[in-house]
């Protein structure tokens, strides 16, 4: 398994007999070992003497690697590092727990009122969500992609990031994320490999695809509005702010009646993301600053700011 993977250009390393965390590390390289501090994987010299030290760090293609890493253990699972692997796998949980607000459920994306959740109970079901909201077929449904079912009854749905750059994130984080109980899995992270068995049994391939399929456009949208591109290698610039007369109109909204403001503030949503991509997350800032100082301060006809 381990050997196929490296033969279709995915970088792996070995996971925990039975599990699904990295093998650990030499005494030198363990935290409190003999080595002394904590050090950066790229500062180790354990990969080139040939031992799987910091995870998916260490991942190879190399053949000979990989015989000396599984010949003698086959009990290692198999990791795959899904940045050098040009994959982001949309990690989908099925886990009991209360349901959060309707705030929380979509990160950055309002649920309004109208939208029934009757039943909404896993990220199968948040990411539904999220799918029809942009008018798309859910990914867990998509048998042009290679989709795995893990012990625990969630899903990945792995793709090609197809030429994009995108970072890890957690589902259930109070912070970026995709949707609730939905991680993505992508540069700086690992996923488990189809095959791979665990203690809770294995990670089944399903029926359609065998190979991940180009990420596909409206999915790129949602990982870029939900910051998902980790910083590139040029040198960082500056946020850009929403055009001027977006942010009069957000300001002019904030003295409209509560649903009129909150489609216009939709609106200047959908321009700001047309003409500053990359940006969505300022220009949510900033579109909430504007209806905050809206309220505070209407606009009254006939009266100047």
């Amino acid at each position: 398994m381990a050997r196929n993977c490296a033969a279709r250009g995915w970088p792996v390393h070995p996971l925990a007999p039975g599990g699904k965390v990295p093998a650990a590390n030499c005494p030198e390289c363990r935290p409190g070992g003999p080595g002394g501090a904590p050090h950066r994987p790229q500062e180790c010299g354990c990969r080139a003497a040939g031992r799987w030290c910091h995870g998916f760090h260490a991942a190879t293609t190399d053949q000979a690697r990989i015989g000396q890493w599984w010949g003698g253990r086959p009990g290692f699972g198999v990791g795959v590092a899904c940045g050098p692997a040009g994959l982001v796998v949309i990690d989908i949980d099925a886990h009991p727990g209360a349901v959060p607000a309707r705030d929380r459920i979509l990160p950055g994306t309002g649920i309004g009122e109208a939208v029934d959740l009757t039943g909404l109970a896993n990220g199968f079901h948040s990411l539904a969500v999220l799918a029809a909201l942009s008018g798309r077929p859910t990914p867990v449904d998509d048998a042009s992609t290679l989709r795995v079912r893990t012990p625990s009854g969630g899903m990945h749905v792995w793709y090609l990031a197809g030429g994009g750059r995108w970072s890890c994130s957690s589902g259930n984080g109070g912070g970026r994320g995709l949707a609730w109980q939905v991680d993505v899995r992508a540069e700086g992270g690992y996923i488990v490999a189809p095959g791979t068995v665990t203690a809770a049994g294995r990670y089944h391939p399903l029926p359609g695809a065998t190979e991940p399929a180009v990420l596909p456009d409206w999915l790129a949208r949602q990982l870029r509005r939900t910051g998902h591109q980790p910083p590139s290698g040029a040198a960082p610039v500056g946020p850009r702010p929403v055009p001027p007369r977006a942010r009069q109109a957000v300001l002019a909204a904030g003295g409209a009646a509560p649903g009129t403001a909150r489609l216009v503030a939709a609106a200047v949503e959908r321009v700001a993301e047309a003409v500053r991509p990359g940006q969505e997350r300022r220009a949510e800032q900033i579109i909430r600053s504007g209806l905050a100082a809206g309220e505070r301060h209407p606009l009254r006809p006939g009266r100047r700011p």
